[in-house]
């Protein structure tokens, strides 16, 4: 038992089977070895062949050049040698591949720094048995990782790991949790069969290395080639070679990965195992389902800096800003907060509308956190829950914030050399607060407009034979969460078409938590489209019936003629949105496909420029019309009005003297951008406008 301080005690009951590598398990182990057998088999004799080639290649060709010795013979013979050896190169060059050089974002701390931190992880390492971490690196992100560099001699000499530990994650977390997440990442070193990864890992990186790593090999290819005629012939031979050698190795890759993916997805059960079985299932439960809240806020923070680093601006302290962000989205949201933290509770996640659909992605190195939960659950394993702050662990956390936030800001932007301004936190968290509310609808609509257009009610008026429903039943949230189930059934159809079509390769899934095979999807799909359909007339005939309410209301108190003329706004706006949308979708994949086109002859790169610049002339119409139709708040875009005249009345050409004019070509994708974003703003304004009417009228 230990007694250290901020090091939360262990569960006292533990089954011992719990922690013992699953049936399933063992199984997919066994698959794993027979296909890396069957891995080193067929590479040996690949390996061995390319030998033999070579061997054959360099005494031919010096036999050549010995017994006719001339320019041409040492030439030719040289060709030959450089087609074997050239051969051989391809099959070993993997093995002379550089370990990566790990986290750009990391920095490494030190005991004397942190001493309580480094003592609750000796605890967790002896706790879980396994070796405490070479190194511990602390990063930016929402994580935590036990790493190591990984290449071909790894798997001979055992290597020790290091532990990184993402601040975004602690800033996040309590000391249970945090314990529960790196207890995790120990468990997949705990057990010896877990070594097995680490083969299947480099085997892996090794064969996607042969087909897909091969630049500097191309390249010496090419310069190997330009030498001579006969060196150009030989290089074509190796290369046709080395094509045949990596469809070989695509079957391979394409098996080894599925049954590591398999692998690995045990790996993810038996680690959580060994979690829980020195954190217990509470923490578990509890981290698991915040985890999603505290990366998107983290990835908002990252956003925003990447948006205010044009202007050498970047936020005060990230962390502080992810958790003032946590906290504002909990208060939207109703949750309830624990010592600083919010509970994503069972109540919380009865109101999120579910797939119906669900199915075992075979290429998913993760399992799902349903499966996840549901395995904690079922161990349902009693642990002390500790929710003090897991920034306990490190001395001068403030600090060490500031010092990653520069961190970030640096290594995300290595052109900056300084930062002109921090942003406050408070500052921040207005700005958002402001967006929020610009665009906020009134409350007693509770989410009924919510992501979705609203209906052509130009048919509609008070003589329309429609029923009368009492206010209360409009907005109830029955009728809220069949909408939310609409839309979600409307998902649920394309995933299981995608089935059907072998798009997603699952033989097997659930439907309504009943089982089904493929061949069934296509039933399934047919009876979800009638059940679609119904809902969709459903809720023509509810949004019909909701506009008949509030124009009743609206004439009886001699407003008719204005909640129409609202009404009428928002569809126009929806129309020309969805106008913009599709020219913009047409403008960008033509500017997508002159970046993503590799090398042109010059007609090509004038075709692509013209379709640009057709495109261009589609766009300027429906901009002057966006400028004659629609106001554009400052607080939407300050400077679009502006901007979008000043591109009216240039003539870009997108080419000069066969240069591409980036400048132009950026200004062009990035207007367009804000074009779409901007009508759908102000589209959303409109919408907002017309309820707020509604909401006045329903007060009187």
């Amino acid at each position: 038992m230990n007694h250290l301080p901020y090091y939360p005690p262990n569960p006292e009951k533990v089954p011992p089977a719990l922690t013992q590598p699953a049936s399933s398990f063992k199984k997919q182990v066994g698959r794993v070895i027979a296909s890396l057998l069957l891995f080193f088999l067929i590479y040996l004799v690949l390996l061995l062949a390319a030998f033999a080639l070579a061997a054959t290649s360099v005494v031919g060709g010096i036999s050549l050049i010995v017994s006719a010795p001339s320019a041409l013979t040492i030439v030719l013979g040289g060709g030959i040698i450089g087609l074997g050896v050239m051969v051989f190169i391809f099959l070993v060059k993997f093995l002379f591949t550089p370990a990566g050089k790990g986290n750009p974002y990391r920095i490494q701390i030190y005991e004397e720094q942190h001493p309580r931190l480094f003592a609750f992880i000796r605890q967790l390492s002896i706790d879980t048995q396994t070796a405490m971490p070479r190194k511990v690196f602390v990063v930016p992100d929402v994580n935590a990782a036990v790493s190591y560099h990984s290449s071909f001699w790894s798997m001979i000499w055992p290597v020790r790991k290091n532990l990184e530990i993402g601040l975004g994650l602690v800033n996040t977390a309590s000391l249970s949790e945090l314990k529960m997440v790196l207890a995790h990442e120990f468990g997949h070193f705990s057990q010896s069969s877990m070594k097995l990864g680490s083969y299947v890992y480099t085997m892996n990186k090794a064969i996607y290395n042969m087909l897909y790593e091969n630049e500097g090999y191309g390249n010496a290819l090419t310069r190997w080639a330009k030498l001579s005629w006969i060196f150009t012939l030989m290089a074509h031979v190796t290369t046709w070679i080395v094509k045949g050698i990596q469809g070989i190795l695509r079957l391979l890759y394409s098996l080894i990965n599925r049954q590591y993916m398999g692998l690995s997805r045990e790996m993810e059960f038996h680690a959580d195992a060994v979690a829980i079985s020195v954190a217990g299932s509470e923490a578990a439960i509890s981290i698991m389902r915040r985890m999603e809240l505290s990366a998107h806020c983290f990835m908002h923070c990252c956003q925003h800096i990447s948006q205010t680093a044009e202007k050498d601006v970047c936020l005060q302290n990230l962390y502080e800003a992810q958790t003032a962000l946590v906290n504002y989205l909990s208060r939207l949201n109703k949750l309830e907060m624990l010592n600083g933290l919010p509970v994503i509770s069972d109540a919380y996640l009865s109101t999120v509308t579910n797939s119906r659909v669900q199915y075992k992605d075979q290429w998913a190195s993760h399992p799902s956190d349903e499966e996840r939960e549901a395995r904690y659950k079922s161990a349902a394993i009693a642990a002390p829950f500790i929710t003090t702050g897991a920034w306990e662990l490190f001395d001068d956390a403030p600090g060490l914030q500031l010092e990653m936030t520069k961190h970030y800001y640096f290594v995300t932007f290595p052109e900056k050399n300084n930062i002109r301004e921090f942003e406050p936190t408070a500052t921040f968290i207005g700005n958002i607060e402001s967006q929020h509310n610009l665009y906020l609808f009134p409350s007693v609509f509770a989410d009924f407009y919510k992501n979705r257009p609203f209906a052509d009610m130009s048919h509609v008026t008070c003589s329309t034979a429609i029923p009368n429903v009492p206010a209360a039943e409009l907005y109830h949230n029955d009728v809220i969460q069949k909408i939310k189930r609409y839309f979600q059934n409307k998902n649920d159809l394309e995933i299981l078409k995608a089935i059907a079509a072998k798009q997603i390769d699952s033989r097997h899934f659930e439907f309504d938590n009943q089982k089904h095979s493929r061949t069934e999807a296509v039933s399934l799909a047919t009876a979800l489209e009638k059940e679609i359909t119904a809902q969709e007339t459903w809720l023509n005939e509810l949004d019909a019936t909701v506009f008949h309410y509030h124009l009743r209301q609206a004439e009886a108190q001699g407003h008719g003629e204005k909640l129409r003329e609202l009404h009428h706004t928002v569809i126009l706006h929806q129309q020309m949105t969805a106008e913009m949308e599709s020219q913009a979708t047409k403008v960008i994949y033509q500017v997508q496909l002159l970046y993503n086109t590799g090398q042109m002859t010059v007609e090509t790169l004038e075709s692509l420029i013209r379709a640009i610049k057709e495109e261009e002339q589609q766009l300027k119409p429906l901009l002057r019309k966006m400028l004659d139709n629609t106001s554009i708040p400052k607080e939407v875009d300050e400077t679009f009005a502006p901007d979008v005249q000043q591109f009216l009345t240039a003539d870009h050409r997108y080419l000069h003297n066969l240069e591409v004019q980036q400048q132009e070509i950026i200004h062009l994708y990035r207007l367009t951008h804000r074009a779409v974003g901007n009508y759908t703003d102000v589209t959303v304004l409109h919408k907002k406008a017309y309820l707020e009417y509604v909401a006045e009228l329903m007060q009187h």
